[in-house]
């Protein structure tokens, strides 16, 4: 139904599907599989929505973009029936997540035109939860908002959740974090990183869980209660997990980037699409058991975030994990740099409590990355801290360009 309503009439899909004699969902593989570039570069021909819409333009009714962190912004459209489904798959985030009609829920984000927030709203409101929109405020007037209304659940960035503990100790609102009990984590990976995960838990004594979503596909993975991570919503989406760069599938324990196809999104639809996420492949059931194939891991990291180090892959992700592992680490800045003639080297600079830390750290790392990165020590509060996504990486290497896998677009 979705592949015969599309071909129909969007302009878009039509190229990638004509001629391929598709009859249903299990003759997807022999469709082209799309990335965020090409939409982007179809939105610059054709302004300001491109041709990847089935419907005419009245039938719409949200307007998205993405948070054009690493890249360009996509403009997304949804229609009625589009925004429904939407909703129904953050329903299933946050009954995953145990919210329901007893919960109020404070969503951390700004009012923009990026879909987390309104997403994150409507999903909220599906399980029957009330709302509290956090959005105009500093992070001193939300920890009190959240004091003032016995908010049980909070929504927000790994990142932010983390920041939000350290401000509370810095303004003698510890009390602000006691009534929260669970904290449902979006936007940038790490709150499936085990290190991470459980700093988020042990600064707020709350449970931490993962989701993940894109707003050109929609929100693909709810998290795992019981075994840590994410499943993923094999009911809405069918997934693939190829080999970076090729159409292969990965064997069991392999890692490799997502492709999704969105079966109840049809008005901007998202057709084997590759989400630029990196997972590993398990075979292993949770231990609940719950539908859907599980990621321990969760996301990884981002295919575009990888760079090659001397020979050694390197993900962001991988750095924060063994950072989150030690005692009162703040912020942090990864850069990538080089001098002429020389190798390209990474440096962190992270705000420790413990002046000490950085050598083992650098140990650390140099174990797990097998290579050498430079430590910089500094004194807590000196990194800025932004609510939305964390923005941690600096490529300033001049004499190489940056090595990654094949672009796929940035979220």
């Amino acid at each position: 139904m979705l592949i015969a309503e599309v071909a129909r009439s969007n302009e878009f899909q039509r190229e990638r599907l004509d001629g391929l004699g598709l009859g249903s969902l299990d003759d997807l593989r022999r469709i082209r599989p799309v990335d965020k570039a090409e939409l982007l570069r179809d939105q610059q021909a054709h302004p300001p929505f491109g041709r990847n819409l089935t419907y005419p333009y009245e039938r719409y009714v949200h307007l998205h973009q993405t948070s054009g962190t690493a890249g360009s912004t996509l403009r997304v459209l949804d229609t009625k029936e589009d925004w429904d489904w939407w909703r129904s798959c953050l329903r299933d985030v946050f009954a995953a997540a145990g919210v329901g009609s007893s919960d109020l829920v404070a969503l951390a984000y700004s009012f923009g035109p990026y879909i987390q927030f309104w997403a994150s709203y409507e999903g909220a409101g599906a399980v029957g939860a009330n709302r509290i929109a956090l959005g105009g405020m500093d992070s001193v007037q939300r920890l009190e908002t959240i004091r003032e209304y016995s908010a049980t659940t909070l929504v927000c960035t790994p990142s932010y959740a983390i920041r939000l503990a350290s401000v509370a100790a810095q303004n003698g609102l510890i009390d602000a974090l006691s009534s929260v009990t669970r904290i449902i984590c979006t936007g940038e990976p790490g709150a499936s990183l085990p290190a991470v995960r459980a700093q988020i838990e042990t600064l707020w004594e709350a449970g931490c869980f993962d989701h993940a979503g894109l707003s050109e596909v929609g929100a693909f993975g709810y998290p795992c209660a019981d075994g840590g991570g994410i499943h993923l919503n094999e009911r809405e989406f069918v997934a693939e997990i190829v080999a970076p760069g090729r159409e292969d599938p990965v064997a069991p324990g392999e890692v490799g980037e997502l492709i999704v196809t969105a079966i109840g999104r049809k008005g901007f639809p998202a057709i084997r699409y590759r989400t630029g996420d990196v997972v590993e492949c398990c075979e292993d059931p949770c231990p609940a058991d719950h539908a859907g194939r599980w990621l321990p891991g969760g996301i990884l990291g981002r295919a575009d975030d990888m760079v090659v180090i001397r020979g050694m892959n390197v993900f962001p992700s991988a750095i924060e994990q063994v950072l989150r592992e030690f005692d009162e680490i703040g912020e942090f800045r990864i850069t990538y740099y080089n001098e002429p003639t020389a190798m390209d080297e990474v440096k962190v600079e992270v705000e420790l409590a413990h002046q000490n830390q950085g050598r083992a750290i650098q140990a650390r790392l140099r174990t797990r990355l097998g290579l050498r990165v430079r430590i910089v020590p500094l004194q807590p509060g000196i990194l800025p801290i932004d609510s939305g996504k964390a923005r941690r990486v600096i490529d300033m290497r001049q004499t190489h360009p940056r090595r990654l896998l094949p672009d796929r677009g940035a979220r």
